[in-house]
């Protein structure tokens, strides 16, 4: 993987874990600013696509329910770790 695949990977992995700590409503911004920029700065592939779809889920359900399962946000932070491993 390039530099800006382990870059993008790395500031995923931050984002997530800080706004984990914010009030949903900008937890929700903060995500979805960041899941919108993903598709434009790497050409798609698997691993990414199933991290971005994770990332998704979590910005809907923590816009629709106000709050996110740790279940969600497990499992976003999982796949971003996974696409991080792969960059390595």
């Amino acid at each position: 993987m390039s530099t800006s695949q382990n870059q993008l990977a790395v500031a995923a992995l931050e984002t997530l874990h800080g706004a984990r700590g914010l009030p949903a409503a900008e937890a929700t911004a903060k995500l979805r600013d960041f899941a919108d920029s993903m598709p434009t700065v790497l050409p798609e592939t698997a691993r990414l696509a199933d991290a971005s779809g994770a990332l998704r889920t979590l910005v809907n359900q923590l816009q629709s329910q106000g709050a996110a399962t740790d279940d969600t946000w497990e499992y976003a932070i999982e796949t971003m770790l996974s696409y991080a491993n792969e960059s390595v």
